[in-house]
């Protein structure tokens, strides 16, 4: 049965790679007394906030955002969070408004169902999901919710290259959601509503698209790592592995292993994972594409209308918003999707 695949940046970042082979680690068993695991806990918080405040001091230019770490009182992450902002006053476009909804791939079952309950209120949604072209001409949708509606499609276009490639990534999302306690979005978002438009390439213009970049999933997977352990290790690397370290021995691992995660979402959160030398990407650039002209079609005949994508998409696409359609930024609202601390230390 076809099981249409979720994509984004943040859920795809090497970043996310690596903190899935560390959480599996931290799940042996591995234990300290009570006054080990105190002592740690403090000094894993004061380093985290320390390099949680230089990330945000770093970022603090870059607007708008569409993901980031909340903090309390006392300076401590407590959930990660990802924005709906609002975009409208375009000169071509005067009465329409077009909220881009950002997402990560795995989340609290709360926020997903925050999600559900916020998109009947647009004409339409636009979502992402890289699928076969007969299953786009079908009308099947992701997620386990459609399952019993789907029709059956041949062995050779349910198993493209673009879906083999995206279902390896999944089973280490579906790794980390099972460390991590969280919800998978395709298990928990509805994307069987009428008001949802799919607004994606299909699998055989992504294949098409990076054949013709000289692009793979495993160069991608790899220049990325690599990008990221040069970036770690420019920043901070003692701080960046006595981070780990004492995470791995920490009384609270799980909610230790949510805020690394959580800043490595952070980081590939700016729109460059996956990029070529100029910038560009089959898995960004390319699909925000088509996603954009999906847009301006349906602009032709609705006036409220969500984008409903991976967050790390929404740097150039709402760069593209404004360049290409006049949109100018405004309200923004922000949902939490993940929270980094029991409720007693929130």
């Amino acid at each position: 049965m076809l099981r249409p695949l979720s994509n984004t940046a943040l859920s795809l970042s090497a970043a996310a790679v690596i903190t899935a082979v560390l959480a599996v680690a931290l799940t042996s068993g591995t234990s300290a007394t009570a006054a080990e695991t105190s002592q740690d806990q403090a000094a894993a918080d004061e380093q985290q906030a320390a390099a949680e405040k230089g990330q945000q001091e770093e970022s603090a230019t870059e607007a708008p955002a569409y993901i980031r770490i909340r903090r309390n009182e006392r300076n401590l992450a407590v959930a990660m969070e990802t924005s709906v902002l609002t975009f409208s006053n375009s000169e071509e476009f005067p009465d329409a408004s077009v909220d881009l909804i950002g997402a990560v791939h795995l989340g609290d079952p709360e926020y997903y169902d925050q999600l559900n309950k916020l998109f009947p209120d647009y004409d339409v949604v636009l979502f992402e999901a890289v699928m076969p072209e007969r299953a786009v001409r079908l009308g099947m949708r992701p997620g386990g919710k459609s399952a019993e509606s789907r029709p059956s499609l041949s062995d050779e276009e349910e198993w493209n290259d673009a879906k083999i490639g995206f279902a390896a990534i999944s089973v280490l999302q579906l790794g980390m959601k099972d460390v991590l306690g969280m919800e998978f979005q395709l298990s928990a978002i509805d994307y069987t509503p009428d008001n949802f438009v799919h607004a994606d390439m299909t699998a055989e213009e992504f294949e098409a698209t990076m054949k013709e970049r000289g692009e793979s999933f495993s160069q991608m997977l790899l220049s990325e790592m690599g990008r990221s352990l040069s970036s770690q290790q420019q920043q901070n690397p003692v701080a960046m592995n006595l981070d780990l370290l004492l995470s791995a021995f920490s009384s609270d691992r799980s909610w230790a292993m949510r805020r690394i995660g959580a800043n490595q979402l952070i980081k590939a959160g700016a729109g460059e994972a996956f990029a070529s030398a100029d910038g560009t990407s089959t898995i960004i650039t390319e699909r925000n594409r088509k996603c954009l002209e999906v847009l301006r079609e349906q602009l032709q005949k609705h006036r409220r209308i969500g984008i409903f994508y991976g967050a790390g998409h929404f740097a150039d696409m709402g760069q593209r918003m404004q360049d290409e359609f006049g949109f100018k930024p405004g309200r923004e609202i922000w949902i939490p999707a993940w929270r980094l601390r029991a409720p007693a230390e929130e």
